[in-house]
């Protein structure tokens, strides 16, 4: 097992990517600590987990309140006495995003990984190290749909990425980011309730002729908390299916 008797928090984790990635860390002995903001959806990825033969409890944190996210990390070091690694994922609304609601998306996205990252790093500092995994986006390397705000929240992730991995390399504490590219989660529901076929549509978009799957996002994620990824720090991993490289349909 990749990750026995790790400590990882993972935030958002009620869903989508982040439920993907609790559920895949203790499939590989991480003991998880599930955050979300909603009660029912983060006890069910406890439960999925416990079922599972796994270890795993749930907090329930709103990354967006400093506050509330040092709370986070010391409740998981009361009951598991350190951090060893922690995933920013929780975003806002689907709403919020489509609505260009800026201050949502930076106070949660953005806001949010700097208060959790902040929280965890002395922790990490007294173990000898750890890893941060920061959930970015295709849309903070490349303009999309005109969503502005979660594009920019996005695209500060990446540099808080780099600057956070130069300034803690020292410490052992290894900060990398991922950027997924379309994913089939949740998120997308209000979306396709406007517009049945809209995943369909987006399809065309990849080289690889399918959107990505949030196992897909917990692969990546896996590697990078573990050992396997002692050399890589300050990193943005794109798993975008080939959307970024260009356009394969582009004519000739």
């Amino acid at each position: 097992m990749r990750l026995k008797d790790k400590i990882a928090i993972i935030t958002g984790a009620g869903r989508g990517i982040g439920k993907a990635i609790a559920i895949r860390f203790a499939k590989e002995g991480a003991k998880v600590v599930v955050d979300d903001v909603n009660d029912a959806l983060g006890t069910d990825t406890v439960s999925i987990i416990r079922d599972a033969g796994g270890e795993a409890i749930f907090l329930n944190a709103d990354v967006s309140n400093p506050t509330a996210a040092e709370a986070l990390i010391s409740k998981t070091v009361n009951i598991y006495r350190t951090v060893d690694i922690l995933v920013n994922n929780a975003i806002c609304s689907t709403e919020d995003v489509l609505n260009n609601n800026w201050e949502a998306n930076l106070s949660v996205a953005l806001q949010g990984t700097s208060h959790c990252s902040n929280a965890a790093i002395p922790i990490m500092q007294q173990n000898g190290g750890g890893s941060i995994v920061n959930i970015a986006s295709v849309n903070g390397l490349i303009g999309l749909q005109g969503i502005h705000a979660y594009s920019a929240a996005k695209g500060g992730v990446i540099a808080l990425t780099r600057s956070m991995a130069v300034a803690h390399g020292r410490d052992n504490i290894r900060i990398n980011c991922i950027c997924p590219g379309t994913v089939q989660t949740e998120v997308w529901d209000p979306m396709i309730e406007r517009n049945p076929r809209i995943l369909d549509e987006i399809i065309p978009w990849y080289p690889l002729g399918r959107i990505g799957k949030p196992v897909d996002i917990a692969n990546a994620a896996l590697f990078l908390a573990s050992d396997e990824a002692s050399f890589a720090t300050g990193a943005v991993f794109v798993i975008d299916g080939g959307l970024t490289a260009g356009n394969h349909q582009f004519p000739i």
